[in-house]
């Protein structure tokens, strides 16, 4: 059984509305400091640590937000105002691929244009674009999901045949992407802790010719250091190095 470390997974998401949630902020650090600059004689301390009254713009990206988030895949959503054009728009931007970006893109425009309609933001431009960042992360993603389930694959059915009712399961990982990239191989297996030096060596040495013969054209594999773990029975690492006496 080969299990693969996700350590990527939200990581789309999280970016993908980053730029809305930046937008917020600002605009109720904004507020906020205009709100207590202008009051702060007159109110007393209770009202002074109330919260800032909410923006037009923060109102209306919650009730966008409020009818699309959960049903479309979006990534992000902003209101801006372009002081060099005059123009002023209402971003949102998509997920997914082509195909969906045009089944919804439509539909998702007439729910903002509803929205907005009789309020201060009815002449703004409503643009709902395929997050094209987010195609290639998704894209990076995918490559680097294949590439480790074809080096855990390979692994697996090369240690499975060389060492038959031995082999529990193998986890494949690699290192957070601001790290050296480092390909870690852990493998689990039923040896008893007699001789388990011997076997675990044995089966790391197996791994590494694999990697050698057989996937040296993998990317991975080739950009990347790699650590291999051996845990017997009792789910201990193995200490498969052999020093001098």
């Amino acid at each position: 059984m080969i299990k693969i470390n996700q350590k990527d997974v939200g990581l789309i998401r999280q970016k993908a509305f980053l730029t809305a949630l930046s937008i917020i902020g600002i605009f109720i650090i904004y507020f906020g400091i205009a709100s207590l600059n202008g009051s702060a004689e007159k109110e007393s301390p209770e009202k002074e640590m109330s919260p800032p009254p909410k923006s037009a713009e923060v109102k209306m990206l919650e009730k966008i937000e409020e009818k699309i988030s959960g049903k479309y895949d979006i990534g992000g959503l902003t209101i801006s105002t372009h002081v060099d054009n005059n123009s002023k728009d209402i971003d949102i931007d998509v997920l997914g691929s082509q195909e969906y970006y045009d089944s919804v893109k439509n539909e998702i425009e007439e729910i903002v244009n509803i929205l907005i309609k009789s309020t201060k933001f009815e002449t703004y431009n409503v643009n709902v674009k395929k997050n094209e960042s987010a195609q290639i992360i998704n894209e990076e993603l995918l490559e680097r999901h294949n590439l480790i389930s074809e080096i855990g694959k390979t692994i697996d059915n090369d240690i499975s045949t060389a060492y038959p009712n031995t082999i529990e399961g193998i986890n494949m990982s690699m290192s957070p992407p601001d790290s050296p990239p480092e390909l870690i191989i852990e493998v689990n297996t039923l040896i008893e802790r007699k001789n388990q030096k011997t076997i675990g060596k044995e089966i790391e040495n197996t791994i590494y010719k694999t990697l050698e013969k057989k996937l040296f054209s993998n990317k991975l594999v080739n950009g990347s250091s790699v650590k291999i773990y051996i845990y017997n029975k009792h789910k201990e690492k193995i200490d498969t190095s052999f020093k001098k006496s």
